[in-house]
């Protein structure tokens, strides 16, 4: 039976997976301009429920429910966001792929959602074009490989993955164009940047002294925010205002402002109509955007639970198989378009597990900083609107060009 996901998922785990977004957003050094917490997700759920100890207790405390929760999530998310692509604006689906020598063990096994298991077969170049197929059936081609090193020194032994993709058209279209340029501000020297402009006749613009959230409405059941920060506020915390706002009593209504008030990147203003005006009116001057990341997400294991998961010594993962394995590997692969008829963005996640003492310890890879300049740039996400899940976040330094 096909449940609604508002149906599949209570409160409480959307605010734990919401909770999950954020934390990882802010121990980050950069916002990514794509990236989906909700991918993740479900992956750390099925990893507690194979793991003992304090690796299943910080795996826990990430995942924001508790042991008998986290067991059913990876069923409850695939039931209320199925793989079937015709169903849904939200779709989402589990992969698991166990090598020659990992035979999992039942109970772990019978939780997960039918069809979900596969196998290596210790080819690389067969088992790697495999989880590349996987991965873009998935996504509708959106991501075409499976962001994980089967050739790496530590060889992988169990593969975990999510592949999530999300598409809607708005319930109110843009129009764009390339040949007026930005009128001020670090874009407006750009070369045919794709401006898109609209006008709503409904409530869709909320503003704080921190902040300015447009809410763009999906035909579905996924609408988009974009947030607007003061000059002077932290990436971090324009995205921290952004997932605020998913609680639509976040703000004050743009609406109320009188002709002459301003707000962060908005005015009011009078103007002569041939009607009289029978609600709001609000004029959006957005850009589109096409943005793509690759993520370490070992880099991020604190954030997400997985430093003793990770830990080639201290891993504990009794329950999932009698082998002793670690996660070796984790990473993310998320993609977002946003148009003038509409939002499509994919994430496929994956978790690479080897064996404790099979190879040489892990490389360890330095930590690089690029400090990059915005100047006036805007957050985003996807939210589910019945239920108020995040689905995918970023950050947008510069619009897309025209081709």
């Amino acid at each position: 039976m096909t449940l609604a996901l508002q149906d599949a998922l209570s409160p409480a785990d959307v605010a734990a997976a919401n909770a999950l977004t954020r934390r990882w957003f802010a121990a980050r050094d950069e916002i990514p301009s794509a990236a989906s917490g909700l991918g993740i997700w479900p992956l750390l759920a099925m990893l507690s429920t194979g793991a003992v100890g304090e690796t299943r207790d910080e795996l826990l405390a990430a995942l924001g429910v508790d042991a008998d929760r986290a067991a059913a999530l990876p069923r409850a998310l695939f039931d209320g966001a199925p793989a079937d692509r015709s169903s849904s604006a939200l779709n989402v689906a589990l992969g698991i792929w166990a090598g020659p020598g990992v035979v999992l063990d039942p109970d772990w096994a019978a939780g997960l959602p039918s069809g979900s298991i596969g196998s290596l077969t210790g080819d690389n170049a067969a088992d790697k074009a495999a989880l590349d197929r996987w991965a873009s059936d998935r996504t509708d081609g959106l991501i075409d490989a499976m962001p994980i090193d089967l050739d790496a020194p530590v060889p992988i032994e169990l593969v975990l993955a999510s592949a999530l993709l999300v598409r809607t058209e708005w319930r109110t279209a843009f129009e764009e164009t390339t040949f007026t340029p930005f009128e001020r501000g670090p874009w407006k020297d750009l070369a045919q940047p794709r401006i898109l402009r609209a006008t709503y006749h409904e409530d869709v613009l909320r503003i704080s002294d921190d902040a300015t959230v447009l809410t763009v409405r999906g035909g579905d059941d996924v609408d988009v925010l974009l947030g607007l920060g003061r000059d002077d506020l932290a990436p971090h915390a324009v995205v921290d205002a952004l997932i605020d706002a998913v609680d639509p009593a976040w703000g004050r209504s743009a609406a109320g402002l009188a002709p002459g008030e301003r707000a962060i990147g908005v005015h009011a203003y009078e103007y002569m109509g041939s009607a009289p005006q029978t609600g709001p009116e609000i004029g959006v001057t957005t850009a589109a955007f096409d943005v793509s990341d690759d993520l370490d997400l070992i880099r991020d294991a604190p954030a997400l639970g997985l430093v003793r998961a990770s830990d080639r010594y201290g891993a504990q993962f009794d329950r999932l198989t009698a082998r002793k394995l670690y996660v070796s590997q984790a990473r993310q692969s998320c993609t977002a378009r946003f148009g003038a008829t509409g939002f499509e963005a994919a994430a496929v996640t994956a978790i690479g597990m080897a064996l404790f003492g099979s190879a040489p310890p892990m490389t360890q890879y330095p930590h690089v900083r690029t400090d990059v300049v915005f100047d006036r740039p805007f957050a985003y996400l996807a939210v589910h609107r019945p239920t108020g899940l995040v689905l995918v976040a970023g950050w947008i330094a510069a619009p897309a060009l025209a081709a």
